[in-house]
């Protein structure tokens, strides 16, 4: 059975850097377990780090990181992927001698890649045409009815309420059936950011308020320009949809700047919540 190190956190935890210093000092090298970072084109607002050569390998001071950068932004990408794409990275990255370090605050995609799932129904591209045609508020009450509990927690993220009503409707079952404890599938060691809540705050306000005046509008409008429709999976991540919405004049600079501050603080508490609650897993405090 092959080790792995797996580093987790909120975001704006400073995950990536912990990383790579790790890669440095012990020959390893990064797989991405972020469900936002697999996008091309979109690097400012899912805040990646390092350069991507032209190969398409992003590397942060000489370190690659793998599983970024890997998708279109208009396609879908879920846990059984991540799992098949990752295992064949660990697979890689150990037949070089090297360490294999997962990296992200996806904490479902590294629950799901040491501990395993169940087959759960494969994507459907006839259901997922016609789910796409409903807005979010018509997914998440058509969700709410058949499963409460996947409905509140992904309210807000359209790609996980398209997956968890695609998946009951295809198997009359709730998500959480599909995700019972495994027999671990790595010997691994799993380190987990624990940082102070004001401190990560303050990361966050900075980060926000840094991504729109370094570019993240721009980077918004030219994934429209090239044709993507607002309603892709990759413009559903924290952020985006308010600028479209600024784009749109419907909101203010300052507002947007705040909902972007006030999601993405919510979305580190939530993470902050799910690592918690997991096994197996040291707590470094920064």
């Amino acid at each position: 059975m092959l080790h792995i190190i797996i580093i987790s956190g909120p975001t704006a935890s400073g995950k990536t850097k912990k990383a790579v210093k790790f890669c440095l000092e012990n020959n390893g090298e990064i797989i991405s377990c972020d469900s936002r970072q697999i996008y091309k084109y979109l690097d400012i607002g899912t805040n990646k780090e390092g350069e991507l050569s032209k190969k398409g390998i992003r590397t942060i001071q000489g370190i690659p990181q793998y599983l970024t950068d890997i998708k279109n932004p208009n396609e879908t990408y879920d846990v059984a992927q991540f799992i098949y794409d990752a295992d064949l990275k660990i697979s890689e990255i150990s037949k070089k001698g090297k360490i294999p370090v997962i990296v992200g605050g996806t904490g479902f995609y590294i629950k799901s890649l040491i501990y395993g799932i169940d087959n759960m129904p494969k994507a459907n591209n006839y259901l997922r045409q016609k789910l796409n045609l409903q807005s979010n508020d018509e997914l998440y009450k058509s969700l709410l009815n058949l499963d409460s509990k996947s409905a509140v927690k992904n309210k807000n993220n359209r790609q996980r309420l398209l997956r968890a009503l695609e998946v009951n409707l295809l198997s009359g079952k709730p998500m959480s059936f599909f995700f019972k404890t495994k027999v671990k599938r790595y010997i691994f060691k799993h380190y987990n950011i624990s940082i102070d809540k004001q401190i990560l705050y303050e990361r966050i306000n900075y980060r926000c308020k840094n991504m729109i005046e370094n570019g993240m509008i721009e980077e918004t409008k030219r994934i429209l320009n090239m044709g993507f429709d607002k309603k892709i999976p990759a413009l559903s991540s924290v952020g985006y949809q308010y600028i479209i919405q600024y784009l749109e004049h419907k909101i203010s600079k300052k507002s947007l700047i705040k909902q972007i501050t006030e999601d993405t603080k919510k979305y580190a508490k939530r993470q902050m919540t799910w690592f918690k609650s997991q096994p197996d897993i040291e707590n470094i405090k920064v």
